[in-house]
């Protein structure tokens, strides 16, 4: 039984059978006792008074044994507990021939630890689900040797099942549709619809195929398909997130410290201001009241429930939180601090914009030529620009009507269809297409590439000409009248992309691709959700000026730093740090925790340094899971102004708690010590509020949207 104020996690893997024994034992004792208190105490039913005062005394000695456990184990250990304070009434009821308070204050203590067991196992539901969901055995192929009459030996393949733990790193494992995958892996073979929601909070299955990863602990809804096993059962990334959340439940943070802290405080004053009354009043049953009244339970019970409620809401999310420290430091959050690739942005490029240097080419044209160089390169800017030119055919007709005879190179000749690739790394590619050479490249890629350029676009090689011209075509720019030619300022433009790449026809450039680093679709509303709740946004990034001022104004953010190192990112969050433990700003201004939150690989020692680091799960990185103190299984910002809501509210709900028992154990206090309650009386006051404290607690765990408000 758990203590009602001595809250300590059970164990995960208690097993079925016994818990629901225990939950017969309480229920029955529970009722027993009812028809003892309502029988014997209440009616008298039970003739002569002598033998149902036995009985009553007989109850109290057996179902009042779990209390009295708790009280002596907490003496022997030098603290004093609720427990303590109740076999106290108890003790001096039966002293004082007060029968019916001491089986009552006994029935009312139990019932209040059964109320309990059933909130914090209602709180770790989410976890136990975590514990069923976990595969115990797993279908792996093995290689077997099968002898012929010919003496011959051949290999063949079998399927066998084996415990999970057996799984070897490298064993090819076989998923049935609908089975649980029961390691972390690749596909090998087979696609199939996956429900990753027990580990990534994701509410829509992603499709896998052939060399995509898989995590245990995830379910196959559509087609078998076979798995090779990357890490042992005990290495998953279901099994650490497991190992996290039991840490976070185990773990206190300073709050609940002194919660626990102060209830103990309370119990010792209510035995002193019983003591006191005593002297003052001589009166016993005042004296007793004083004792029973005091409700301090709902205090340091409440505090872990709701640290409880709130782990197992955010984990149904997709949030990994390690423990109440970080749910109150993020309540508390004055600063966010947010990496800009890869956090803000997707870290994928994307096509921007396609322009055309001569008049004559549409821009359309430039992006096939950029795509045809680019379709076998393994690179994100190529890959980029293949998708691109793939969508744009879908939506744009093709313009291949024109003449090209002035863009030539007499150097190049024809090779007819053959094709030959030139790769310089980090800088450009060739390739002779059709008789062609088509180059895609940087500036200094396409210095070294070009040649004198035709008349009509200048005498000069180089790319100065390029960029001073006034004339361009867009392919996603157009002017207020639709047309295609516009202005073009090349400071403003060309070199506001995150990249830009030329590109060149035999050796002449004709035109370039810019791409932009593609902001979240979700990025700006959150921004302006975090704002809303008062807390001051900062962006960290390694690019240019420029490229953070652009991003910084498309978001609504007002301060960020450019041209980042890691370890400047890291200054910043310490010096950030400094400043709030100084006192020296308002939250307006920045004060109150620092949060930060990136990618888990490149921002791993800034996370480390925040009050809280968060970390973009990348599903469930080892990096992230291990440096960050919050890890997002799904790359959706949209979860933070969730979890910074959710630990508001728990905070709210424990000062809640806190100045509700402060005021009904004052005004116990008060009541019993001029004798207005009786201790009958001042058990039910005391049952009461802590039940009342305690429900509070638990109504967290329900998850709606705007439930509770907060500060």
């Amino acid at each position: 039984m758990f203590g009602a104020c001595e809250f300590k996690p059970n164990s995960l893997q208690d097993k079925d059978a016994e818990e629901l024994q225990n939950k017969r034992s309480e229920i029955i004792r529970l009722a027993v006792m009812a028809t003892v208190i309502i029988v014997v105490g209440w009616l008298h039913l039970l003739k002569p008074l002598w033998i149902g005062n036995i009985i009553i005394i007989v109850a109290v000695a057996a179902g009042g044994y779990p209390i009295f456990k708790e009280s002596f184990s907490a003496l022997k250990k030098g603290r004093v507990n609720m427990e303590l304070s109740m076999v106290i009434a108890i003790v001096s009821s039966l002293v004082l021939f007060q029968f019916l308070p001491a089986i009552v204050i006994t029935f009312f203590a139990l019932l209040s630890e059964f109320v309990e067991g059933f909130i914090v196992q209602k709180g770790r539901k989410n976890i136990q689900l975590l514990y069923d969901l976990a595969p115990k055995k797993a279908i792996i192929k093995r290689n077997s040797n099968s002898q012929k009459e010919d003496n011959i030996n051949l290999a063949t393949t079998t399927t066998i099942e084996i415990p999970v733990d057996n799984v070897r790193v490298g064993d090819s494992v076989v998923v049935r549709e609908g089975d649980i995958i029961p390691v972390d892996g690749h596909v090998i073979k087979g696609e199939s619809t996956i429900n990753q929601a027990s580990i990534t909070g994701e509410s829509s299955p992603v499709e896998k195929c052939v060399g995509d990863t898989v995590l245990a602990g995830t379910m196959n809804l559509t087609q078998p398909m076979e798995i090779q096993c990357d890490k042992p059962s005990t290495d998953t990334t279901f099994a650490r997130i497991i190992h996290l959340v039991e840490e976070a439940e185990a773990s206190k943070a300073p709050i609940q410290k002194l919660s626990d802290k102060l209830a103990t405080r309370l119990i010792q004053f209510a035995i002193g201001l019983s003591v006191l009354t005593f002297i003052v009043t001589h009166n016993i049953v005042s004296t007793l009241s004083v004792i029973v009244v005091a409700g301090a339970c709902g205090l340091a019970v409440g505090t872990p429930i709701a640290l409880l409620a709130s782990n197992g809401r955010l984990s149904r999310r997709g949030l990994v939180v390690k423990g109440g420290l970080q749910i109150e430091n993020l309540s508390d959050t004055g600063t966010i601090v947010f990496d800009k690739t890869g956090t803000l942005t997707t870290g994928k490029p994307v096509v921007s914009e396609v322009v055309s240097f001569d008049t004559r080419i549409h821009p359309i044209k430039i992006l096939e030529y950029a795509a045809i160089a680019e379709r076998n390169i393994n690179h994100p800017i190529a890959k980029a620009i293949v998708t691109k030119a793939h969508e744009t055919r879908t939506e744009t007709k093709m313009e291949n009507n024109y003449n090209y005879s002035t863009i030539h190179d007499k150097n190049d000749t024809d090779h007819g269809n053959k094709n030959e690739l030139e790769i310089k790394v980090g800088k450009g590619v060739a390739i002779s297409h059709k008789g062609r050479r088509i180059a895609v490249g940087n500036m200094k890629f396409m210095e070294d590439e070009t040649q004198p350029l035709s008349s009509n676009i200048g005498k000069d090689s180089s790319l100065t000409s390029i960029l001073n011209m006034t004339q361009y075509q867009y392919l996603t720019k157009t002017n207020s009248n639709g047309e295609a030619f516009q202005k073009f300022n090349p400071n403003e433009v060309m070199f506001s992309s995150s990249t830009t790449v030329f590109v060149s026809l035999n050796r002449q450039i004709i035109g370039a691709v810019l791409l932009d680093d593609k902001l979240r679709p979700e990025a700006r509303d959150v921004i302006a959700k975090i704002k809303a709740m008062n807390i001051h946004v900062i962006m960290l990034t390694g690019d240019n000026e420029r490229i953070a001022n652009k991003v910084a104004k498309e978001l609504g953010i007002e301060k960020y730093h450019a041209d980042l190192l890691p370890e400047d990112k890291v200054s910043i969050i310490e010096e950030m740090s400094r400043q709030q433990k100084k006192g020296e700003k308002h939250r307006k201004q920045g004060g109150g925790s620092v949060v930060m939150v990136g990618d888990g690989i490149n921002d791993a020692p800034a996370l480390a340094k925040a009050d809280v680091g968060i970390a973009m799960g990348r599903t469930g990185t080892d990096v992230a899971i291990e440096t960050a103190d919050v890890v997002l299984m799904t790359e959706d910002l949209a979860k933070i102004p969730y979890l910074l809501k959710t630990s508001r509210q728990s905070l709210f709900v424990i000062k809640q708690n806190f100045f509700g028992t402060i005021f009904v154990d004052g005004l116990g206090f008060i009541l019993a010590f001029v004798g207005i309650i009786n201790p009958l009386l001042a058990a039910i006051i005391h049952v009461s509020s802590e039940l009342i404290f305690m429900t509070n607690s638990a109504r967290l765990i329900v998850d709606r949207n705007g439930g509770i408000k907060c500060r």
